[in-house]
């Protein structure tokens, strides 16, 4: 994602030298090069920024990540970027789980148009997002796939092991009892909010979530983006874990959907041979049971409802990239892979309950 037009690259640099010497009154000079775009991303508009600090009579470059929350093209309802970082700390806190650092928040929209906040750089390598066909995944040998692939499902895991009575402010109990209520609810809102085309399909799957409910509908830490391209790998091991936009009280096996669904796209989704070394959906459920120290519960039903998740959020983006102008090869509806596969379960009878 580039630096948006209306930012002038001068003026952000200025105005981020300033706000970093305010934050670090002990410092004596900071020095900012020009800021740069990272790749990828969809949501929160991400850059990177090296300053060059003196304090002290010593001098010091640090490599941090800006995070600015989403305003024009927004994917999701709530991008909030307080939210992402008070989840961040908390798992810090916690312990357990690699996160980077995150140092400051910055909640006034006057100084880059929309509220910001500083977190570390985490040195390391980030899978592609089509990691089965390309990127540090791709190039791997099997074992050290698998040991990465391990990794992260115990990184995921280790999330879901984190006591909910810590993440309390992820709670709308005005939308339900329980974390996972609470998410169904939500995303019946942003449905409602994102103002994507009508489609039977959809229809059906949200009908067959509600007839299929689980009786347990836990609330436990939920990553909300659970996939291997939100990590970065050092070494063969997961150590740190990113994008967090998403984080809710869902409970672990909305992440595990989820990781399932996407796993399931950038392969026979896209006509993609899996690679060797990374477990296809029986065998990532085995690994996160083992990781978590307990039985997966509801995952046909999970399955669906990531599945539906990432269809309305997938409308919702193809949407906006194509009244941006974009030449997607796709324009959603039928179209949409998400779609497709939700067609797909609902009239091959693989999901039972």
């Amino acid at each position: 994602m580039s630096i948006p037009s209306q930012r002038d690259a001068l003026t952000l640099q200025t105005v981020m030298r300033d706000w970093l010497s305010a934050r670090m009154p002990d410092a004596t000079h900071i020095d900012l090069p020009p800021v740069r775009a990272a790749e990828g991303g969809s949501s929160s508009e991400t850059l990177f920024i090296d300053p060059i600090v003196t304090r002290g009579g010593e001098t010091r470059q640090h490599h941090w990540v800006l995070r600015i929350q989403a305003t024009g093209h927004q994917v999701y309802q709530d991008p909030s970027v307080e939210r992402q970082f008070r989840v961040m700390e908390m798992v810090a806190r916690q312990g357990g789980v690699p996160v980077p650092a995150v140092l400051w928040f910055e909640g006034d929209a006057g100084l880059l148009g929309a509220p910001f906040f500083v977190m570390d750089r985490v040195e390391g390598a980030v899978p592609h997002e089509r990691y089965h066909s390309q990127g540090v995944l791709f190039d791997a040998t099997p074992a050290e796939r698998r040991a990465m692939w391990l990794s992260g499902i115990r990184a995921m895991a280790a999330i879901h092991a984190i006591d909910p009575a810590h993440a309390a402010f992820l709670g709308r109990p005005e939308l339900g009892p329980t974390g996972l209520d609470q998410e169904i609810a939500a995303w019946d809102g942003y449905l409602s909010w994102a103002d994507v085309p009508a489609h039977p399909v959809l229809v059906r799957a949200r009908q067959w979530l509600t007839d299929h409910a689980p009786a347990h509908r836990p609330t436990g830490v939920a990553w909300g983006d659970a996939r291997l391209g939100n990590m970065i790998f050092r070494d063969g091991q997961c150590v740190a874990v990113l994008d967090w936009e998403t984080a809710s009280l869902g409970g672990a096996e909305t992440d595990l959907g989820w990781w399932l669904y996407y796993d399931w796209w950038i392969t026979e989704g896209t006509g993609v041979q899996r690679l060797e070394g990374i477990g296809g959906r029986e065998e990532t459920i085995r690994a996160w049971e083992d990781a978590a120290g307990r039985h997966a519960e509801a995952m046909d039903w999970h399955e669906m409802f990531g599945t539906y998740r990432f269809a309305i959020i997938s409308e919702r983006a193809i949407a906006l990239a194509v009244a941006a102008g974009a030449q997607l090869g796709v324009t959603g509806g039928d179209s949409n892979p998400a779609v497709a596969r939700l067609r797909q379960l609902l009239e091959s009878g693989f999901l039972t309950a």
